[in-house]
């Protein structure tokens, strides 16, 4: 055999044994890749169709203890149904729309079995009388909580003279009353009386101040303050540039 022959056989040899090779790495690389797709697929079953991931309870967290049954109850619908698939801004959104009480909801998984439902309530501003004795609690906001035997503690009630229902401008008219006063006089407010002209009057302290309507709200918050300073007995800024204190 000549010398070019054999170079040529040996040059031919190594070309397949790197053929060989690199469709060794390939079929390595396929199956690796093969692998990883199929744990992929076995995690996803997992976590969205599998019962090991099932939401199994409900964890509500920041609600009013009132509205508590009332969101675990809507919640546990969704008892059964992977976290993963939990539609939680919808979930939030029905509780928000049935659950007067709750201002915002958000919905977080707790794995692994958890579903977190972190509510910010509403905090109650004015009681307002009504029929029966009973009293309806609003917010600042105007927004109805919920209706209750008794008005909670620091919480004002608003009645209309005369033990007539109080009107919605009425209402609209102590609100912001309330919204103007600055946050830490609010808890000294008591007795809250709105006549048949939608005027205001109420106690602060051992003072009756009486309001008028709503206009000028700062300038009325600013006279009071000056005012009670003094302990009158009576202080009237319905007519804020000419105050009057009696007493």
């Amino acid at each position: 055999m000549s010398r070019g022959s054999g170079t040529r056989e040996a040059t031919e040899e190594r070309f397949a044994e790197r053929a060989a090779h690199a469709r060794a790495q390939r079929l390595r690389r396929w199956l690796a890749g093969l692998l990883v797709v199929a744990a992929l697929v076995g995690l996803g079953w997992v976590v969205a169709f599998s019962p090991a991931l099932d939401t199994r309870e409900v964890a509500v967290s920041g609600a009013d203890p009132a509205d508590v049954e009332r969101i675990e109850r809507i919640a546990a619908d969704e008892i059964g149904t992977p976290l993963v698939r939990v539609d939680g801004d919808g979930l939030a959104d029905r509780i928000t729309d049935e659950v007067p009480g709750a201002a915002h909801v958000e919905v977080e998984s707790g794995w692994p079995n958890t579903l977190n439902v972190n509510v910010t309530s509403r905090v109650p501003a004015l009681a307002i009388r009504g029929e029966g004795d009973r009293y309806r609690l609003l917010d600042l906001e105007g927004v109805v909580i919920r209706t209750v035997d008794k008005a909670p503690r620091g919480v004002p009630t608003v009645r209309a003279e005369g033990d007539v229902e109080v009107s919605g401008h009425g209402v609209r008219a102590a609100l912001g009353m309330l919204e103007a006063l600055p946050e830490e006089t609010r808890p000294r407010v008591k007795g809250i009386t709105v006549d048949s002209a939608d005027q205001i009057s109420f106690r602060l302290g051992g003072t009756q101040v009486i309001w008028g309507d709503g206009s000028s709200p700062d300038v009325k918050v600013e006279v009071i303050e000056i005012l009670v300073a003094k302990k009158p007995e009576v202080i009237d800024v319905s007519a804020p540039d000419t105050p009057v204190t009696k007493g």
